[in-house]
């Protein structure tokens, strides 16, 4: 029996990618069509230009669609944490009597709660439980078929910035897409990437891009907090243009074939005629890693005790694969760092947390006929 397909479009700061795919063996998938597309990027939650962008989405849905030989009536988008905002709420419901809790208790709780954060500049795309208690005190992530009299929940809601999911809700729908589902990128890395386990526990997670990154704390099934800041690897790409007089295409060039661990030793050559002190190189590339450590350490000193001594894990197209800039960050923010990417063959690289987590996060919701695939569509989605 043939897997059912899904659409994703991954929303980077500079790129867009759109996969056709569907559920293989082993927890791995299989991929119809992929198109990855350029574009000028955003910020302050604005994107530069809006003609352009609908342009790239539409050439990388356009050539997905044309490989997989097929066109899917519902689309998966990520909001980025540039257009997204976490709103943590502690909320209670009783029942008249004790009773056994159900998803459906699940799904009015989460109702019951969003209408004190409702903004109206922003939608709800998300609701999930940091923890659950019952009325006997119990500390649980899922409480279903817990007898209780009472439930009680830390909800993590992620709203979207209506500026965000207007734009691409008009943009996919002219396309030729009956339903978008707007999918928070940092809660479907965290999910993906991260056991259970782990964010029982408390993680951190920075996601570094090309010119925003967003670094969340990871605790239950939510969101406890998150920030994003101007920084990624192309503020680092344009030290290297200012120190070294060279474009930011040979800039980006030089961050690829970039080795921090190495000192004193030969060029970092583009070719034979333009060579470059692999010293003056990786200075600049550390004085452009330092902006993004600035407001990041800010924010980890910030941090709440679930994760106050946790390792920083990090993933991302931005600086991840830099050989020694994982170290570098580690010893700036003082601070254990660990490289996370997807377990799979091929695409078990940091560059490829987010599409595939998107993708995965579209297959397992495509499955769902229960309260949650109901509540984000409640929701606008």
């Amino acid at each position: 029996m043939a897997h059912k397909s899904v659409c994703v479009l991954d929303v980077r700061s500079m790129s867009v990618t759109a996969i056709v795919g569907a559920a293989g063996v082993n927890n791995t998938f299989v991929f119809k069509g992929s198109q990855s597309q350029e574009y000028d990027g955003y910020e302050d939650g604005r994107f530069y230009k809006e003609g352009e962008l609908k342009k790239a989405v539409y050439a990388a849905l356009e050539a997905a669609e044309g490989s997989a030989g097929e066109h899917v009536k519902t689309v998966y988008v990520s909001v980025p944490g540039e257009f997204s905002k976490i709103v943590d709420k502690k909320h209670l419901i009783a029942f008249p009597a004790p009773k056994r809790i159900a998803s459906g208790d699940i799904d009015v709780l989460y109702k019951d709660g969003y209408g004190s954060v409702e903004e109206p500049s922003h939608e709800n795309i998300h609701a999930s439980a940091l923890y659950f208690i019952t009325s006997d005190a119990r500390k649980v992530t899922d409480p279903t078929g817990i007898v209780s009299s009472t439930l009680q929940a830390n909800v993590c809601y992620i709203l979207a910035a209506c500026y965000y999911t207007d734009l691409f809700r008009q943009m996919l729908r002219e396309y030729g897409f009956r339903k978008v589902v707007f999918v928070p990128a940092s809660y479907m890395q965290a999910v993906y990437l991260l056991s259970e386990d782990k964010r029982k526990e408390g993680a951190l997670l920075l996601d570094i891009g090309a010119i925003s990154s967003t670094v969340s704390v990871v605790y239950g099934d939510g969101i406890l907090k998150e920030r994003t800041f101007w920084a990624g690897e192309g503020h680092i790409a344009a030290e290297l243009c200012a120190g070294l007089s060279v474009s930011y295409e040979d800039a980006a060039e030089l961050l690829k074939r970039a080795n921090l661990f190495r000192t004193g030793v030969a060029d970092v050559c583009l070719d034979e005629e333009r060579r470059f002190s692999t010293d003056k190189v990786n200075e600049y590339i550390k004085a452009g890693l330092d902006k993004l450590c600035e407001p990041l350490g800010q924010f980890l000193d910030e941090c709440p005790a679930p994760v106050a001594n946790r390792p920083l894990l990090m993933t991302g197209e931005g600086v991840t694969g830099l050989r020694g800039a994982a170290e570098h960050i580690s010893r700036r923010i003082n601070r254990e760092t660990e490289i996370v990417s997807p377990a799979i063959p091929y695409y078990n690289k940091p560059s490829m947390s987010s599409r595939i987590s998107l993708l995965d996060y579209a297959l397992r919701d495509s499955k769902k006929d229960g309260f949650l695939y109901k509540l984000i569509n409640g929701f606008g989605g």
